[in-house]
């Protein structure tokens, strides 16, 4: 096996420092980070308080509005009972109507009936004082004829003429007088006749009056009935305004309610928005754990689409060119498992793994790999398990079948080395005969770092994001490797860490 690195005599404490201020600025960030996801987490305790305030106040209102729905329930029951009491009163005025009008003519009835009785009252006098009138003359004339007669038996002895005038008076005065008491017969049937009519008029004036008193009273409960229609009806139009003002209510409650409905279902919306923010802030915190966890001391573990390049030349086994290390290439396969892993996003990858030459770990073909969890990476650690490290370094051809990937996407390489390039593109055999190793490492280090600024990975003037390069040295003692390492990650956009000797 060829020597690849000389054994540093001076520990750089250059190199101390620019490890220590990379780590200062990784821890630095990371508690900013944590800091931001504090942060975000009490902002979303806010709004899921105020959600709930907003669910109080609908409740709130809610309930209102089941009491204004009540009330107006109720009062729409109490107009309807009004509205059949007044239909009732109604009825009640209308059958006072027609009673007051059936006793209105009952009442001109018996005053008609009255006046013909008056009338036929003031006749039988009137027939009685002539019949009166007419038995005194009678009297008188029965009086002068008994006179005449008692003048004529005195003169009876002497005249016949005188006799028979006698006679025929006593005729007529005996006609006279039985027409006469005929006629008084008459007058005393119908005075007997007449007399009843003439008692039952006191009762009629009493009933006539008990009519007029009934009309009366009939007239004040008419009147009593249309106040109190009155006030029914100024009842109802209150009860009218208190509806309306009870529906103006409603609506207005309901478009309050329609209202804290939208603004709930904004904060639902938000609450939603907010529970996912906090689902990805709690995964975000748990990839921050977890890259926490897993970050070696400074590697942010990102990408989507990543290549893994894994060095396996022969130091890979060896501390140096003296010292077997039977556990660093186990802790090589356990650290690219453990990044696989914890990378959060990790969606395709592939495996190359390097010595002199370039060899696709799991597949012949340079295609992306999809990342399945633990099925991967049971298959990757059988595969590597699998591998012998042996051979020089050859980082160049590394690096560009890595860059194959560019175009179909790669946006992040983690590159796993213990030592410097000793071999491959950017210096000819011929050159590197009067070489010492350590000038074959610097200048094919310079190659490779050149390389990719400028052709495999160079800044886009577009704006477009380059590849990042983050590296990992294994149990190196030399500065020149860690400091290699550390410039190709800085250079590139990604984070250096070194793994400490067994």
């Amino acid at each position: 096996m060829q020597t690849r690195h000389r054994v540093p005599t001076v520990f750089s404490v250059y190199m101390v420092d620019v490890l220590c201020c990379a780590l200062g600025c990784v821890i630095f960030l990371w508690f900013l980070k944590i800091h931001e996801a504090k942060i975000q987490t009490r902002q979303a305790e806010r709004r899921e308080q105020a959600a709930a305030r907003t669910r109080a106040d609908l409740a709130k209102t809610t309930a209102r509005l089941d009491d204004v729905t009540g009330r107006m329930t109720r009062t729409k029951a109490r107009l309807e009972e009004v509205s059949r009491q007044m239909a009732a009163t109604q009825e009640r005025l209308a059958g006072a109507e027609k009673e007051r009008e059936q006793v209105r003519r009952d009442r001109n009835a018996a005053l008609a009936r009255l006046a013909d009785l008056d009338k036929e009252i003031a006749v039988l006098k009137t027939q009685k004082s002539a019949a009166v009138d007419e038995l005194t003359k009678t009297k008188r004339d029965k009086g002068a004829l008994a006179e005449e007669l008692a003048a004529a038996r005195q003169r009876v002895s002497t005249t016949e003429m005188l006799l028979r005038q006698k006679e025929t008076l006593a005729r007529n005065t005996a006609r006279a007088a039985d027409d006469l008491a005929e006629r008084l017969r008459s007058a005393d049937a119908r005075v007997k006749e007449l007399r009843p009519l003439a008692e039952s008029v006191p009762g009629l004036r009493d009933e006539a009056r008990a009519y007029r008193d009934k009309l009366a009273a009939l007239e004040v409960h008419a009147r009593a009935l249309e106040k109190e229609i009155g006030e029914r009806t100024t009842a109802l139009a209150g009860a009218g305004k208190t509806l309306q003002a009870l529906e103006d209510t409603n609506l207005r409650l309901k478009r309050e309610v329609a209202g804290q409905t939208k603004q709930l279902a904004a904060a639902e919306r938000s609450m939603d928005t907010l529970r996912g923010e906090k689902k990805t802030l709690l995964a975000q915190v748990g990839r921050e754990r977890a890259a926490r966890d897993n970050r070696f001391a400074g590697v942010a573990l990102t990408g989507r689409r990543v290549v893994f390049l894994v060095d396996m030349s022969g130091s890979m086994e060896m501390v140096d060119e003296q010292t077997p290390a039977p556990e660093k290439w186990a802790g090589v396969r356990q650290t690219l498992t453990k990044v696989m892993r914890s990378l959060p996003d990790l969606e395709k990858f592939q495996v190359i793994v390097f010595s002199e030459k370039v060899t696709y770990l799991l597949d012949d073909g340079d295609a992306w790999l999809d990342y399945k969890g633990q099925a991967t990476l049971d298959r990757v650690t059988r595969a590597l398990a699998a591998v012998k490290p042996e051979g020089s370094t050859n980082m160049s051809a590394a690096f560009q079948a890595a860059f194959r990937f560019k175009r179909a996407g790669m946006d992040t390489i983690y590159f796993l080395s213990d030592g410097l390039p000793n071999v491959g593109e950017g210096l000819s055999e011929e050159d590197s005969r009067g070489m010492t190793e350590t000038q074959r490492n610097e200048t094919l280090s310079q190659y490779i770092r050149r390389k990719l600024l400028r052709v495999w990975n160079p800044k886009a003037s577009d704006g477009r994001p380059r590849v990042r390069i983050n590296t990992i040295g294994f149990f190196f003692e030399s500065p020149d490797v860690g400091a290699f390492l550390w410039a190709l990650a800085r250079e590139n956009e990604g984070s250096f860490v070194g793994m400490n000797k067994p």
